[in-house]
């Protein structure tokens, strides 16, 4: 996913995830074979979000970090189902950031939980079986958006956090229970009791063998 002299741009939201893999692209940086550079950035949609605690974190960690302003939430105002067309806008300013400060390498920190869910969403919702790529490539914006934590799962992220103290900061949005994501998270969710490892293998069911990844493997490593 890194090559030589690549500059990686991090999407944080503030949440586990995003921050996780921040603390986790910096760590890289100082012994990976090819080197790299982490710069961090935040989308602000325009709720009442308070950002301090990352400017402190990213600051700690020496990694430049810039806040976008935007009227994402202004533009989702009254819709009964923004999820959707709210992260089609977060997406584009941070591809379209990405591009105008030439950086290479967008990472998203989606993990193999929202893989699984993605891909049973395309399933239920559209009839289509296809979800998150650990690599895609934007040839327009000679940009190439990365997700290392593809083969991570939720459990690994949430204990190091704790581990961490990470300072996750809580969604504004207050929406995100009432979705087609959340939806398909308590499928998964109540199906996993009674079939341990479920987000698994839904996520591992599409991708190639060779890229699939035993969780407990990477436990030990």
């Amino acid at each position: 996913m890194i090559k030589n002299g690549d500059r990686v741009l991090c999407a944080v939201s503030g949440g586990k995830d995003s921050l996780a893999l921040a603390y986790g692209l910096k760590r890289l940086s100082a012994f990976y074979p090819e080197k790299f550079t982490v710069s961090a950035v935040t989308v602000d949609m325009g709720f009442d979000a308070v950002f301090s605690p990352l400017y402190d974190f990213m600051k700690r960690e020496e990694i430049p970090y810039e806040i976008i302003k935007t009227d994402i939430g202004k533009a989702i105002d009254g819709l009964e189902k923004p999820c959707s067309l709210c992260a089609r806008l977060r997406r584009a300013a941070l591809c379209n950031y990405a591009y105008e400060k030439g950086f290479g390498k967008l990472a998203l920190g989606h993990t193999e939980d929202d893989a699984a869910e993605t891909a049973l969403m395309n399933l239920l919702f559209g009839g289509q079986i296809y979800t998150l790529e650990p690599t895609t490539v934007y040839a327009d914006k000679s940009l190439t958006l990365i997700r290392p934590l593809s083969f991570t799962n939720e459990r690994l992220i949430s204990s190091l956090a704790k581990e961490l103290s990470l300072p996750v900061i809580k969604n504004p949005c207050g929406r995100e229970s009432d979705s087609a994501r959340a939806y398909v998270r308590e499928i998964i969710k109540n199906t996993d009791r009674i079939c341990r490892g479920t987000a698994h293998r839904t996520a591992k069911a599409y991708f190639d063998d060779d890229r699939a990844v035993n969780i407990n493997d990477l436990k030990k490593t």
